[in-house]
């Protein structure tokens, strides 16, 4: 084919297209060529071709325009306009290689030998500590000035770091530049959990000493859709406003004009859980994202399943770049943390990829007080004892013949919940599986949630011993509880925290105290989120004795709650095998702001001869992994929690066989 040098590219920006012109006949007559066109989506109108491009992605439709055309022989020139737009481009790749550089050097405090970083941090501080009444240790300071200057960052520091300081201090920052600086910010919005609402309202206070106006759009049945809409379009909309993950989708458009009109700082809170890129809150939280000012992840388990879980993430803070930042499309990510470990070059090539757009403060740089452990061996009583052995006998049995088949994985399943049933409290077996646990625990359990299991039916002595259990005997860890209370707590203004897994113990456990007199409160899925915020609020003031007990949930407490300015001591009646959601419910009251010679508690109440015994020890192996796990920049959660239960089972029958 003779080469032509007779057609034009023009961009028409207002349009969003490519102009193809000139003699496009040579265009049109090739097929082959018109074929690769087609997947660009072009169009043929009065005589010429035009290409839609991406808003924000003109450049790369370009080169793909240039590169079917080179490929078929075909010369062209670009016009003026499109060339400008091509400088512009090369000088903003540029300027973002420069802001990167700069961005990672900021995260790993070594910008001092920058003159310009030096003087832009030091505006910070001043501003910061004007407008910010609450003091940041140096990491949540350094953090605060990372997000500020990036504008758009994830913060990937533990539970208890002090996230929601670090926002509002890059906040503050931004919403004191000029008016007219592109960085500046005059809203806030924040994604979040509903649990995460009365911590944002109550930081706010705690770090600025002054009223704003706060609107919540969820968690409270009462509002009605135009309500939130009138809130939306109103000409002074509240200065934060506080909205589900959930919640996102059904407002879309409004949210999308709502930041078309205001500078908007967008923090989506607990970000892993719009991990899932096929999942409707995060598409619909992505899609929001481009019109925000600023974007903000946070987030201390950013990858809790694997690598691919940071692909949402990156997209929300760069809707227009994250492919170029991450470099690896989403089958890639799986991929990798298929194949790899830690360690490996290509994960640390990855990491570096994405070094400069996230900050993470570890467990080892808060510096915390001191913690202490406590093992409290229990007896079981007579009749528990019984119902126990009966029940670890036959499904020792049925785990030595088990084999890999899901029915048979799932059966194994609810036989350790079972199991960990009888070594806490046997009336809990009388109930289906499902009516015991929180719904986020419970899962593929509800064909298996049968009262009574069948193993159990061929004996009817047994059978009457666990229907009658709670008229026969009460189980031993509720008397040792209640003892650690009376020596603890009665008479003095100490806390107790008593975490549970499965909800029906939970409201067995808080009648017997009341039986005994001792008030307390639960905080289990059920409870109404504004009951919840009263309980946490009466808790965390160490004033407050009106009760001193809480009995709580990790499915229910997991997440942006802090109950150490009341609490100092926890007891566990009972844990399963989940070692995020054990360190989750242990940072609940050890975190930043404790005072230096403060002692934090912990409590394990095991049944002796039992599979608490099991769980104890393998959680504690978990533990050392994930704590060496938890150190990396990236920590890879999966790789210590795990759905597969055979190393739980291996334990509990080696642990049976040397006791027997």
């Amino acid at each position: 084919m003779d080469k032509k040098n007779n057609i034009e590219i023009d961009l028409n920006k207002k349009e969003s297209c490519y102009i193809i012109r000139g003699r496009i006949e040579n265009i049109l007559k090739n097929k082959r060529l018109l074929f690769s066109f087609k997947r660009l989506k072009y169009k043929e109108i009065n005589g010429e071709i035009l290409i839609p491009f991406e808003k924000n992605h003109p450049i790369e439709r370009l080169e793909e325009i240039e590169e079917i055309l080179d490929k078929f022989g075909i010369i062209e020139n670009i016009s003026s306009r499109t060339k400008k737009e091509v400088d512009n481009y090369c000088r903003e790749q540029k300027y973002f290689q420069e802001f990167s550089l700069n961005a990672e050097k900021i995260r790993n405090n070594e910008f001092k030998d920058n003159p310009s970083l030096v003087s832009d941090f030091n505006d910070f501080q001043s501003i910061v500590k004007k407008h910010l009444t609450r003091s940041l240790y140096p990491l949540q300071l350094l953090s605060a000035y990372h997000m500020a200057f990036s504008q758009n960052s994830c913060n990937f520091s533990v539970p208890g770091a002090g996230k929601t300081t670090i926002v509002y201090a890059a906040y503050a920052y931004l919403k004191n530049l000029p008016k007219d600086n592109p960085k500046h910010v005059d809203k806030l919005i924040v994604i979040g959990p509903l649990s995460s609402f009365a911590p944002w309202e109550k930081e706010f206070q705690q770090c600025f000493s002054r009223k704003t106006g706060i609107k919540r759009l969820s968690g409270d049945s009462s509002i009605k859709k135009s309500e939130k809409i009138q809130h939306l379009y109103s000409g002074k909309p509240s200065e934060i406003t506080l909205l589900y993950h959930g919640g996102v989708n059904g407002l879309q458009t409004e949210l999308i004009d709502f930041l078309k009109k205001n500078k908007t700082m967008v923090v989506v809170d607990e970000a892993h859980r719009i991990k899932n890129p096929e999942g409707i809150w995060g598409k619909s939280i992505i899609r929001i994202a481009k019109e925000a000012t600023s974007r903000i992840i946070l987030t201390g388990t950013p990858v809790p399943n694997g690598y691919e879980d940071l692909y949402n993430l990156y997209q929300f803070i760069y809707p227009f770049k994250f492919k170029d930042i991450l470099k690896f499309h989403y089958p890639n990510l799986q991929d990798m943390t298929k194949a790899s470990n830690l360690d490996s070059e290509r994960v640390k090539g990855f990491t570096d990829n994405i070094l400069p757009y996230f900050t993470r403060i570890k467990k080892i740089d808060l510096k915390l007080p001191p913690i202490k452990e406590n093992l409290l061996y229990v007896e079981m009583g007579k009749n528990q004892r019984e119902i126990y052995d009966f029940i670890e006998t036959k499904y020792v049995k049925s785990f030595q013949n088990s084999d890999s088949d899901t029915l048979k994985d799932i059966l194994n399943r609810a036989r350790l919940i079972r199991l960990r049933q009888a070594a806490i409290n046997p009336s809990l077996l009388i109930k289906p599986i499902e009516e015991t646990l929180e719904k986020e625990d419970f899962q593929n359990m509800v064909s298996l949630g049968k009262m009574i299991p069948e193993e159990f039916q061929s004996n009817s002595e047994i059978i009457s011993k666990i229907n009658n259990y709670s008229k026969i005997e009460i189980p031993q860890k509720f008397i040792c509880i209640y003892n650690l209370i009376k020596e603890k707590i009665i008479g003095g203004e100490e806390k107790l925290l008593v975490w549970m897994i499965f909800t029906q113990n939970a409201k067995e456990f808080r009648k017997f105290l009341s039986k005994k007199g001792v008030k307390s409160k639960l905080l289990i899925g059920e409870i109404e989120q504004k009951e919840r915020e009263k309980i946490i609020e009466k808790f965390n003031n160490p004033k407050n004795l009106e009760f001193q007990v809480v009995i709580a949930n990790p499915f229910a407490v997991a997440e942006s709650i802090s109950l150490h300015k009341g609490c100092h001591n926890a007891v566990y009646m009972e844990r399963d095998y989940n070692c995020s959601n054990f360190l989750q419910s242990k940072d609940r009251i050890h975190r930043v702001g404790l005072l230096d010679n403060q002692l934090t508690n912990y409590y394990y109440v095991l049944s002796k001869d039992s599979i608490d015994n099991v769980i104890n020890r393998q959680l504690n192996i978990k533990i050392k992994r994930m704590e060496k796990i938890i150190n990396h920049d990236i920590p890879l959660f999966s790789r210590i929690d795990n759905p597969d239960k055979t190393d739980l089972i291996k334990a509990l029958l080696d642990d049976y066989a040397r006791r027997t």
